[in-house]
């Protein structure tokens, strides 16, 4: 019985990593699709703020969440 429990808690947590990668991994293609429709329309204030938060989560991409101490 605790090898049931303790492989339905590692199924949930490969099933949240997968989902937040899906998650991330589209809002990149928005962002992406927003850089460039900000550059077609010489918006730099919108290319500036898209390609921060690309930026960002290009990082988290990379080496996982990041948390800043303020």
């Amino acid at each position: 019985m605790f090898f049931i429990g303790l492989y339905a808690l590692a199924l949930n947590s490969y099933i949240e990593v997968v989902w937040e990668t899906a998650v991330r991994n589209y809002r990149i293609e928005q962002l992406q699709e927003q850089i460039d429709l900000a550059l077609d329309n010489w918006d730099a204030a919108a290319f500036y703020q898209y390609s921060v938060e690309l930026a960002e989560l290009k990082v988290v991409q990379a080496h996982g969440q990041i948390t800043y101490k303020r």
